[in-house]
């Protein structure tokens, strides 16, 4: 098989439809894209917390980061902030590293080393401090490490409306009636109202849990994953202090029965409950999301409830059409995976379209690397509940208790022994998470590591590295009043610091 690409067809118009659109418009402008939807679009609108993907993307594609924020109700996120997740009233912090360098031994490693040579002098509850200046910048000034490599809290309906302002060279076709028609294990075109038909030589499915594409050429086959949490209850949450409450970060807060979010935006706060329903009723999940938040303050606030489909795809590209977004797969909330997952998707898609054609191989050769980003968020997502000392409630009993795949356990004897490094990961597929987001996150929960041997002149660079981490100014942005001018993978140029 030897397909030449010269146009694809995106059905669905939510943030995973018009990100895709992005991308591809970006790094393979020989296409011609459509974009299908039907005129009762309803996107499901979370998805809130990105990772530094989605600001160079953006710049990539040449919007302006400035009036792109003001737009989509944007504010700067530095990093994830946990509360209560190993024992009740501790704490870590999970950044955008700060570091020039990441790999087999960088000041992350060496501060571990130091704990077990020195626990004195050295101690987890010092590392975020010690090891990540955007630490005191953010967790305790509340403000925004320029520094830092950053990410964007965006309004995601806001976001798709931005974007189909943005890319104007692709044609937006809007019908009543959307059908996907499956030939042979392909799909042949879509129907549309009033005898329309279009077609392309590649789809992509963005119609989220729906699989209106996939699910007409295939019996979608899923990974096997025991999901941590599958429902949220979300509502969007007025300011009440935006001083303390506009955090350049988003805050996990572990609780008895699940955890809750909160994604501040220049006008609001996003924020859901979540939980797994085997533990907790949606009503309980309710009373406890409106709680956390204050009575009075939730009095008017409408909330939705919201089920998490369990299933991830083992193969998203099928024949002729490729699922990207809520179609090929979901995990949890927890560490803003999913328009990550969308702009990856994308991102290699276009990897392969490059040569403006696809072949028989493609298809099982995207799979399999997708798989292998897939696995690495599930592992990094599952770690942040097995590792933990809660035995409080049902919930955090069986999340630590219950059995998980033995990739997850057999990595976390690897990095016990030598240390998440760049030598004992697979180089085959992008990761989800670098060795020093894994070396923050075991911090949080003082998972333990064995001596290594380490060269010298190694050790010697790691503690200048200190050293110059310590020295550093620890220069801030207020995230009321922040601008983004240029961001890049080390750092963001922003008006206003002080």
């Amino acid at each position: 098989m030897f397909q030449p690409v010269k146009s694809v067809a995106i059905v669905g118009a939510g943030s995973a439809g018009w990100l895709t659109a992005l991308v591809l418009a970006t790094y393979c402008p020989f296409l011609k894209i459509a974009l299908i939807r039907p005129r009762d679009n309803n996107p499901i609108g979370v998805g809130e917390s990105t990772q530094p993907d989605l600001p160079l993307r953006l710049q990539a594609a040449g919007v302006d980061l400035g009036d792109f924020c003001v737009a989509c109700d944007a504010t700067i996120k530095c990093g994830i902030f946990y509360r209560d997740w190993n024992v009740v009233g501790d704490h870590y912090w999970h950044p955008f590293t700060t570091m020039a360098d990441t790999g087999s031994y960088t000041a992350a490693h060496h501060y571990q080393q130091m704990i077990l040579e020195d626990p004195r002098r050295y101690s987890h509850a010092d590392y975020y401090a010690r090891v990540h200046t955007s630490y005191e910048t953010c967790v305790k000034r509340n403000l925004i490490a320029p520094e830092a490599a950053l990410a964007l809290h965006v309004d995601a309906v806001k976001l798709a409306r931005y974007l189909e302002r943005f890319l104007t060279k692709v044609e937006l076709i809007e019908a009543d009636h959307v059908e996907a028609v499956g030939v042979d294990g392909k799909i042949a075109g879509i129907e549309l109202d009033g005898g329309r038909r279009a077609a392309a030589d590649l789809y992509v499915d963005c119609t989220g849990f729906a699989r209106a594409l996939l699910g007409k050429i295939a019996q979608p086959t899923p990974l096997v994953y025991e999901a941590n949490v599958n429902r949220a209850v979300a509502a969007n949450v007025p300011y009440a202090e935006p001083a303390s409450e506009m955090h350049p970060y988003t805050r996990a807060h572990a609780h008895e029965h699940g955890w809750t979010w909160a994604i501040p935006l220049r006008s609001r706060i996003g924020s859901g409950y979540v939980y797994h329903a085997d533990f907790c009723s949606p009503e309980q999940a309710e009373r406890n999301f409106r709680a956390y938040w204050g009575h009075e303050r939730m009095r008017d606030v409408p909330v939705r409830h919201i089920s998490f489909e369990r299933d991830t795809l083992r193969e998203p590209w099928v024949g002729n059409v490729v699922a990207i977004g809520l179609a090929a797969g979901f995990v949890e909330p927890l560490e803003a995976t999913g328009l990550n997952w969308t702009i990856s998707s994308a991102d290699l898609l276009a990897r392969f379209l490059g040569p403006q054609y696809y072949d028989e191989d493609s298809p099982a050769k995207y799979n399999a690397l997708m798989r292998g980003y897939i696995h690495d968020v599930q592992d990094f997502v599952d770690a942040h509940y097995l590792l933990s000392a809660r035995r409080d409630s049902d919930f955090w009993r069986y999340q630590t208790s219950r059995p998980y795949p033995e990739r997850l356990m057999h990595r976390l004897e690897v990095y016990s022994a030598e240390m998440p490094n760049d030598r004992n990961r697979v180089k085959s597929f992008a990761w989800a998470f670098n060795e020093v987001s894994w070396l923050d996150i075991l911090n949080g929960y003082g998972f333990e590591y064995r001596k290594i041997a380490v060269p010298p002149e190694q050790r010697a660079r790691a503690e200048q590295a200190l050293e110059q981490a310590a020295a550093a100014p620890r220069k801030g942005v207020d995230p009321r009043t922040f601008m983004p001018v240029a961001m890049s993978g080390q750092g963001t140029r922003l008006s206003g610091s002080v």
